[in-house]
C-alpha cells in the first residue's frame, strides 16, 4: 500500500466512519424517544437497524488496527496518524478527531438511553413484585456478612 494511498484509504474510512456515527446517533435519539414512550415496536425496529451500523464500525477499526499494526504505529497514541508518516496527516488528523468527537457522542447518548432502560426495568420489576405480593424490605447482611433477604411475602388473596 502506497503512502498516497494510504491518506486516501484512511480519509475514506474516516468519512465513512462519520456518516455511521451520525446515522447511529439519530438512531439513539429516535431510540431515546422510544424509550421514554415505551413503544416496542419501535425500539425493535431500531434495535434492527442499529446492528449493521455498529458491525460497520467495528469492521472499520479491525481494519484500522491492521494498517496500524502493518506500518508499525500505536493505535493507542493521540498521534498515531503521525507515525504513519503519512502526507496529509493534518487533513487527517482532524478528521480523525470529528470521528472520535461523534464517537463520544454515539458513547454518551448509549449511556443515556442504558439508564433509561434499566429505569424501566426497575420500575416493571417493582410492579410485578407488588402484585406478587411481595415486599421490599432491603437485604440485610448476617454476622457472617452475608446478604439476607428479611422479607416475609404475602399473597394479594391473603391480604
Amino acid at each position: 500500500m502506497s503512502q498516497a494511498l494510504n491518506a486516501q484509504y484512511l480519509s475514506q474510512r474516516f468519512t465513512s466512519d462519520s456518516a455511521c456515527c451520525e446515522q447511529l446517533l439519530d438512531l439513539l435519539y429516535k431510540e431515546q424517544h422510544a424509550l421514554k414512550e415505551r413503544d416496542a415496536d419501535t425500539i425493535d425496529q431500531i434495535l434492527k437497524q442499529k446492528a449493521p451500523l455498529l458491525e460497520q464500525l467495528e469492521n472499520s477499526a479491525k481494519e484500522q488496527q491492521h494498517i496500524a499494526k502493518a506500518l508499525s504505529a500505536d493505535l493507542r497514541s493521540e498521534n498515531w496518524l503521525e507515525q504513519l508518516n503519512i502526507d496529509g496527516a493534518p487533513q487527517l488528523k482532524e478528521q480523525w478527531q470529528s470521528v472520535k468527537d461523534l464517537y463520544q457522542k454515539v458513547r454518551a447518548q448509549n449511556e443515556i438511553n442504558g439508564k433509561l432502560l434499566s429505569r424501566h426495568q426497575k420500575t416493571v420489576s417493582r410492579l410485578l413484585d407488588i402484585v406478587r405480593g411481595k415486599t421490599t424490605t432491603p437485604n440485610l447482611y448476617t454476622s457472617s456478612g452475608y446478604s439476607s433477604s428479611q422479607a416475609n411475602s404475602n399473597n394479594i388473596g391473603e391480604a
